[in-house]
Protein backbone atom coordinates (compact mmCIF):
# COMPACT_ATOMS: atom_id res chain seq x y z
CA UNK A 1 0.00 0.00 0.00
CA UNK A 2 1.24 3.15 -0.85
CA UNK A 3 1.75 6.18 1.47
CA UNK A 4 -1.13 8.31 -0.86
CA UNK A 5 -3.56 5.69 -0.12
CA UNK A 6 -2.76 5.76 3.55
CA UNK A 7 -3.17 9.63 3.68
CA UNK A 8 -6.54 9.22 1.90
CA UNK A 9 -7.41 6.99 4.26
CA UNK A 10 -6.66 8.49 7.39
CA UNK A 11 -8.27 11.89 6.32
CA UNK A 12 -11.18 10.19 5.34
CA UNK A 13 -11.18 8.31 9.07
CA UNK A 14 -10.31 11.84 10.41
CA UNK A 15 -13.14 13.58 8.62
CA UNK A 16 -15.70 11.25 9.67
CA UNK A 17 -14.93 10.77 13.20
CA UNK A 18 -14.76 14.89 13.82
CA UNK A 19 -18.15 14.63 12.05
CA UNK A 20 -19.51 11.79 14.24
CA UNK A 21 -18.12 14.44 17.34
CA UNK A 22 -20.09 17.32 15.78
CA UNK A 23 -22.75 15.41 15.17
CA UNK A 24 -23.76 14.01 18.71
CA UNK A 25 -22.86 18.01 20.27
CA UNK A 26 -25.25 19.35 17.33
CA UNK A 27 -27.82 16.94 19.10
CA UNK A 28 -27.55 14.38 15.92
CA UNK A 29 -27.43 10.76 16.60
CA UNK A 30 -23.44 9.80 15.82
CA UNK A 31 -23.75 7.24 13.26
CA UNK A 32 -25.38 9.35 10.65
CA UNK A 33 -21.61 11.11 10.49
CA UNK A 34 -20.43 7.41 8.58
CA UNK A 35 -23.18 7.20 5.89
CA UNK A 36 -21.89 9.60 2.82
CA UNK A 37 -24.83 11.65 1.53
CA UNK A 38 -26.64 11.11 4.23
CA UNK A 39 -24.60 13.13 6.88
CA UNK A 40 -24.93 16.31 4.69
CA UNK A 41 -28.70 15.19 4.50
CA UNK A 42 -29.00 15.56 8.28
CA UNK A 43 -26.29 18.95 8.06
CA UNK A 44 -29.27 20.50 5.77
CA UNK A 45 -31.68 19.50 8.01
CA UNK A 46 -30.16 20.44 11.16
CA UNK A 47 -29.40 24.36 9.60
CA UNK A 48 -32.74 24.34 8.38
CA UNK A 49 -31.09 25.20 4.80
CA UNK A 50 -32.92 24.96 2.01
CA UNK A 51 -33.50 20.98 0.41
CA UNK A 52 -32.24 21.92 -2.91
CA UNK A 53 -28.53 22.50 -1.32
CA UNK A 54 -28.19 18.75 -0.86
CA UNK A 55 -29.24 17.77 -4.51
CA UNK A 56 -26.97 20.68 -5.90
CA UNK A 57 -24.12 18.78 -4.10
CA UNK A 58 -24.97 15.94 -6.88
CA UNK A 59 -24.03 18.12 -9.76
CA UNK A 60 -20.80 17.20 -11.46
CA UNK A 61 -17.52 19.40 -10.27
CA UNK A 62 -19.99 22.27 -8.99
CA UNK A 63 -21.34 19.47 -6.30
CA UNK A 64 -17.79 19.75 -4.54
CA UNK A 65 -17.77 23.40 -3.71
CA UNK A 66 -21.36 23.08 -2.67
CA UNK A 67 -20.71 20.33 -0.25
CA UNK A 68 -17.65 22.46 0.92
CA UNK A 69 -20.04 25.47 1.92
CA UNK A 70 -22.75 23.45 3.73
CA UNK A 71 -19.38 22.24 5.80
CA UNK A 72 -18.38 25.83 5.95
CA UNK A 73 -21.92 26.51 7.46
CA UNK A 74 -22.17 23.80 9.70
CA UNK A 75 -18.76 24.74 11.51
CA UNK A 76 -20.05 28.32 11.58
CA UNK A 77 -23.40 27.01 13.67
CA UNK A 78 -20.20 26.61 16.10
CA UNK A 79 -19.76 29.78 16.26
CA UNK A 80 -16.60 29.70 13.70
CA UNK A 81 -16.97 32.88 11.48
CA UNK A 82 -13.14 33.69 11.04
CA UNK A 83 -11.49 32.93 7.67
CA UNK A 84 -8.85 30.68 9.17
CA UNK A 85 -11.78 28.37 11.09
CA UNK A 86 -13.09 28.63 7.15
CA UNK A 87 -9.76 28.12 5.82
CA UNK A 88 -9.24 24.92 8.37
CA UNK A 89 -12.37 23.57 6.85
CA UNK A 90 -11.50 23.40 3.54
CA UNK A 91 -8.21 22.35 3.55
CA UNK A 92 -7.12 20.42 6.93
CA UNK A 93 -11.30 19.07 7.99
CA UNK A 94 -9.48 15.69 9.06
CA UNK A 95 -7.97 17.79 11.68
CA UNK A 96 -10.39 20.23 12.33
CA UNK A 97 -13.44 18.28 12.60
CA UNK A 98 -12.14 15.95 15.07
CA UNK A 99 -10.85 19.72 17.13
CA UNK A 100 -14.75 20.87 17.25
CA UNK A 101 -15.82 17.12 17.57
CA UNK A 102 -14.05 16.28 20.88
CA UNK A 103 -12.96 19.95 22.58
CA UNK A 104 -14.31 20.47 25.64
CA UNK A 105 -14.35 24.10 24.91
CA UNK A 106 -16.07 23.97 21.46
CA UNK A 107 -19.66 23.68 22.01
CA UNK A 108 -22.42 24.03 19.11
CA UNK A 109 -24.01 27.01 19.29
CA UNK A 110 -27.04 26.39 16.88
CA UNK A 111 -28.76 29.12 14.12
CA UNK A 112 -29.45 32.07 17.22
CA UNK A 113 -26.00 32.66 17.00
CA UNK A 114 -25.70 32.64 12.74
CA UNK A 115 -28.28 34.51 13.00
CA UNK A 116 -26.42 37.25 14.68
CA UNK A 117 -23.26 37.04 13.24
CA UNK A 118 -22.32 40.08 10.77
CA UNK A 119 -19.94 40.35 8.64
CA UNK A 120 -17.47 43.29 8.44
CA UNK A 121 -17.14 44.94 4.90
CA UNK A 122 -14.23 43.54 4.48
CA UNK A 123 -14.71 40.39 5.13
CA UNK A 124 -17.82 40.79 2.78
CA UNK A 125 -15.36 41.67 0.00
CA UNK A 126 -12.76 38.80 0.69
CA UNK A 127 -15.95 36.28 0.82
CA UNK A 128 -17.21 38.02 -2.80
CA UNK A 129 -13.60 37.90 -4.47
CA UNK A 130 -13.11 34.42 -3.50
CA UNK A 131 -16.65 33.48 -5.16
CA UNK A 132 -15.60 35.37 -8.03
CA UNK A 133 -12.03 33.39 -8.34
CA UNK A 134 -13.84 29.97 -8.32
CA UNK A 135 -16.79 30.90 -10.39
CA UNK A 136 -14.50 31.99 -13.20
CA UNK A 137 -12.44 29.30 -13.13
CA UNK A 138 -15.10 26.94 -13.25
CA UNK A 139 -17.15 29.01 -15.89
CA UNK A 140 -13.70 29.19 -18.02
CA UNK A 141 -12.91 25.84 -17.73
CA UNK A 142 -15.72 23.74 -18.06
CA UNK A 143 -17.42 26.72 -20.53
CA UNK A 144 -14.25 28.07 -22.45
CA UNK A 145 -11.93 25.97 -23.01
CA UNK A 146 -13.68 22.87 -23.08
CA UNK A 147 -14.75 24.28 -26.65
CA UNK A 148 -11.66 25.61 -28.06
CA UNK A 149 -10.09 23.60 -30.86
CA UNK A 150 -6.93 23.94 -31.70
CA UNK A 151 -6.74 23.81 -35.69
CA UNK A 152 -3.79 25.35 -37.95
CA UNK A 153 -6.33 27.94 -38.92
CA UNK A 154 -5.97 29.65 -35.31
CA UNK A 155 -2.07 30.12 -34.94
CA UNK A 156 -0.32 33.54 -35.55
CA UNK A 157 1.01 33.41 -38.84
CA UNK A 158 3.50 36.40 -39.84
CA UNK A 159 2.82 38.01 -43.52
CA UNK A 160 6.10 39.86 -43.13
CA UNK A 161 9.47 38.51 -42.94
CA UNK A 162 11.17 41.00 -41.27
CA UNK A 163 8.89 41.12 -38.44
CA UNK A 164 8.65 37.12 -37.58
CA UNK A 165 12.54 37.30 -36.59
Amino acid sequence: MSIGWIIFILATLGWHVGLYGMFKKAGIEGWKAFVPFYNTWCMVEKMQLKKYWFFLQLVPIAGQFISIWIAIKFVEHFGRFGVGHHALTVFVPFIYFPYLGFSSSERYAGELVVSNYKKTAVREWVDAAAFAVVAATLIRTFVFEAYTIPTPSMEKHCSLMIFCL
